[in-house]
C-alpha cells in the first residue's frame, strides 16, 4: 500500500503569478480588439524551483455594456525556449463572456483557460484578445493572472 499525502495547504500546491497588466478597452476604440500581451513566467523560477505541468489562466473583467451588447475574450498561450521567441502553444477565438443587461450595466467575471503544460518551453505567457461588439459607449477592463501547478516535487509540509 502506497502512502497517502494530504494537502490541507492550497498554497503549498500550487503558485499564483500575475500573468499581464491590466487593460481597458473602449469600444471601437483604444483597446478594443488589441492583443494584451502577456508577462513572461519562468516555470523554473518559482518558488519551489520545480516546472509546472498544468495552469489555470484567468482573465478577470470589470464592463458596462449597452443592452444586448457583448464583450468576447479570445486567447493565445505561447511557449519560448529564451524568454524572447514565442510561439503558440495553445489558442483560442473569442468568447462572449459579457452581454449588457437590459437597459444596460455593469457586468464582471472571468474567462477560465486550462492548460496541459506538459510539453511547454521553460518560459509561457497569457495574452488576451478583449473585444467589444458595440460603438463608442461600452468599456471594458481585463487583467489575467495563472494558477500554477503540477510539480514534479513539492515542498515539505508544515
Amino acid at each position: 500500500m502506497s502512502d497517502v499525502l494530504i494537502q490541507h495547504n492550497i498554497g503549498a500546491v500550487v503558485d499564483v503569478v500575475r500573468a499581464s497588466a491590466a487593460a481597458a478597452a473602449t469600444a471601437a476604440g483604444a483597446g478594443d480588439a488589441t492583443t494584451t500581451t502577456g508577462v513572461t513566467i519562468d516555470r523554473a523560477g518559482l518558488s519551489n524551483g520545480s516546472l509546472p505541468n498544468s495552469a489555470l489562466f484567468s482573465t478577470v473583467y470589470d464592463a458596462t455594456l449597452a443592452s444586448g451588447k457583448t464583450l468576447s475574450i479570445g486567447y493565445a498561450v505561447q511557449d519560448s525556449a529564451d524568454g524572447s521567441t514565442w510561439a503558440d502553444y495553445q489558442t483560442g477565438a473569442g468568447v462572449v463572456v459579457g452581454t449588457g443587461p437590459s437597459g444596460g450595466g455593469a457586468v464582471a467575471g472571468q474567462l477560465n483557460v486550462q492548460v496541459d503544460l506538459g510539453s511547454a518551453r521553460r518560459y509561457v505567457r497569457f495574452n488576451s484578445y478583449p473585444d467589444l461588439n458595440a460603438a463608442g459607449t461600452d468599456t471594458a477592463v481585463t487583467r489575467s493572472v495563472a494558477v500554477l501547478a503540477g510539480f514534479d516535487r513539492l515542498a515539505a509540509p508544515n
